[in-house]
């Protein structure tokens, strides 16, 4: 997954880099990588089908790190942004099937989540404070392990590799007290392959100089995927949730 959805991203920056090239000199660039401490909701349910209906609640319900990068360039009122989120969890759980299928089971389940945000922003303010926005394509890569252990019986493993794609619409708002301190709000919608997406983030910078900065936030995402394998409809639920500590360089 990892190798995959790098070598994606990197052509997406390509991508970026070529189409900002025309202005590159006089645009205002932003990096700012980011450690994320999320919790992890993962909800996956089979309607139909062989085994009838069968459903995991919080398969994967934990604490674990996770990370992300921004790209972004701006000149006067118009700006590109590239983000890629990247989560590797693996948790268990026991779940209950119809007694006539199969006796109850462990689920060992492994998560690789990869997102890659590419759009566009529109400031009417035309500087790096007051309300921008957003407007752009998400791609979500969902990877599965699945390894069922029933209390009779040999294992199953089954794997499975998801993408989709949404476009998103949002804004976001960032306000100065002074030359120092910051407070941004963001939020955004999608739509498109998946049910429907949420991403809500808050967080608050600190200035030390023209080029570095530090933020701490806060982060909550919702994916909702539909899916059919097989005859039978498959519902995928994952919620991200947990603060954020990035570090913001502007040149």
């Amino acid at each position: 997954m990892v190798t995959r959805t790098y070598s994606r991203t990197g052509m997406l920056a390509l991508l970026l880099s070529i189409s900002m090239s025309s202005y590159a000199d006089e645009a205002e660039w932003l990096v700012a990588p980011y450690a994320w401490l999320s919790d992890v909701s993962y909800d996956q349910s089979v309607e139909g089908g062989a085994s009838g209906n069968i459903s995991a609640k919080d398969l994967i319900d934990k604490s674990d790190a996770a990370g992300s990068i921004r790209i972004e360039a701006a000149k006067a009122r118009w700006g590109f942004t590239l983000d890629y989120l990247w989560l590797a969890v693996s948790d268990q759980a026991r779940v209950t099937v119809p007694p006539a299928v199969i006796p109850d089971v462990s689920v060992v389940a492994e998560l690789d989540l990869g997102i890659v945000e590419l759009g566009g922003f529109y400031r009417p303010s035309a500087d790096d404070h007051g309300v921008d926005y957003l407007l752009g394509w998400r791609s979500v890569r969902l990877e599965r392990t699945i390894l069922l252990i029933p209390d009779l019986g040999p294992a199953s493993r089954f794997d499975r590799d998801t993408d989709f794609n949404d476009v998103f619409v949002g804004a976001r708002y960032l306000h100065r007290f002074d030359d120092k301190w910051d407070a941004t709000l963001r939020g955004d919608v999608s739509f498109g392959d998946t049910e429907g997406t949420v991403n809500l983030v808050a967080s608050a910078g600190y200035r030390f100089g023209e080029v570095f900065a530090l933020q701490l936030g806060y982060r909550h995402a919702a994916y909702e995927l539909d899916d059919r394998i097989s005859g039978a409809d498959e519902t995928t639920e994952i919620e991200l949730s947990g603060p954020f500590l990035g570090a913001v360089f502007r040149f």
